[in-house]
């Protein structure tokens, strides 16, 4: 977008003119029109604008400016608006909701900047993903972009300019250490809006004895081939005369995760018995275990995310509880009876092998 005469244009609809101006610096840009790229304004060479560290957009970037313009469907939606009161510009701005088309990094403080800054302004923030973040959905560069909805559960949005459309993953959890979700593509806002509040059926996933041992030989190859996070649990699991192959087959009774523990699911409930001691206070069990699991709760986009790690670690001592090994006393954990640890991973596969209908039985 640039002034002409006054008044905003879009640069789609622009023609040659040595007239256009930068809504933000009032610096004089140039309208650039070509075959290969998106039309768009640029700067002038020597510009001391605050927006140019966003110039030298990809065509990925500006294809999907324009598309997702025509996503809200609204002639009121305003393309790079500039808010001089916390010196943002966000892609799009409809209402009191602000439109991110994020395609380059960006590191996570950058990030929570960026959002509380909206706040400030009582404008909500809709971070759209593009083919590089896609490309590593599930890793810790993308997963800072995770949303949670109640209906929805973890939720996580890309933009699909090939298709002009937006593409929702919802649902994503892990399940045996695999991240798994549900999708579908809307082609506007409304129907965004419309799938938030009726998105249908939400899957669940069945227990799988091949799934779990698969999980649990996937761990005895990162000892096998000296991971190092592996071995330095490992230790610890060693310290209080446990393997921590061998952990007992209560930390497989629950197989579905949440983003913010994610693959590390089944690691931090084998740390977390293999620290659970009788007397122990039940919130200094829970800092140790996220401690020696060096676990990191980075979404800023999500209301305090802690609770999500809260309910996993309650609904293990709810299994502990009714199974009969531990007794919560004030803020104080009872043992009444011992955890059975395998000696090593052979044991406990042969174990569940042998019993496989009756674990399956017994979770």
């Amino acid at each position: 977008m640039a002034y002409f005469k006054d008044k905003l244009i879009n640069a789609n609809n622009a023609k040659k003119s040595d007239n256009f101006s930068c809504p933000v610096c009032k610096g004089k840009v140039v309208l650039k029109k070509g075959t290969i790229m998106s039309p768009h304004f640029s700067h002038q060479k020597n510009s001391n604008c605050i927006t140019l560290i966003e110039e030298g957009e990809t065509e990925e970037h500006l294809l999907g400016k324009q598309q997702l313009y025509f996503f809200t469907r609204s002639n009121k939606t305003l393309v790079e608006n500039y808010l001089p009161e916390i010196k943002q510009r966000p892609d799009l701005l409809y209402k009191n909701l602000a439109i991110e088309f994020q395609c380059s990094p960006i590191n996570i403080n950058k990030l929570e900047h960026r959002i509380h800054g909206y706040e400030k302004q009582q404008i909500k923030s809709l971070w759209i993903l593009g083919s590089r973040y896609k490309k590593r959905f599930g890793q810790p560069s993308t997963n800072k972009f995770y949303y949670y909805f109640k209906k929805l559960g973890f939720t996580m949005f890309f933009w699909l300019t090939s298709k002009n459309k937006l593409e929702i993953r919802y649902n994503c959890r892990y399940v045996y250490g695999k991240i798994k979700y549900q999708k579908i593509e809307v082609s506007s806002l409304h129907e965004l809006i419309q799938f938030l509040n009726n998105p249908g059926m939400i899957s669940h996933d069945p227990i799988n004895i091949h799934s779990l041992l698969e999980e649990m030989r996937k761990l005895q190859n990162q000892l096998f081939y000296q991971n190092k996070k592996a071995l330095e649990l490992q230790n610890n699991c060693y310290l209080h005369g446990h393997n921590i192959n061998g952990a007992p087959v209560e930390c497989h009774y629950s197989h579905t995760s949440n983003p913010v523990l994610g693959k590390e699911y089944l690691v931090w409930k084998i740390i977390l018995l293999n620290e659970l001691v009788d007397g122990i206070n039940y919130k200094e069990l829970l800092d140790r275990t996220n401690d020696i699991c060096k676990l990191k709760v980075h979404y800023p986009l999500i209301n305090n995310p802690q609770k999500f790690i809260l309910k996993e670690y309650a609904n293990l001592l709810s299994i502990l509880s009714k199974k009969g090994y531990i007794r919560i006393i004030g803020d104080r954990i009872q043992i009444i009876k011992s955890l059975n640890w395998f000696d090593d991973y052979y044991q406990k596969i042969q174990k569940i092998s042998q019993c496989e209908g009756a674990f399956v039985d017994r979770i």
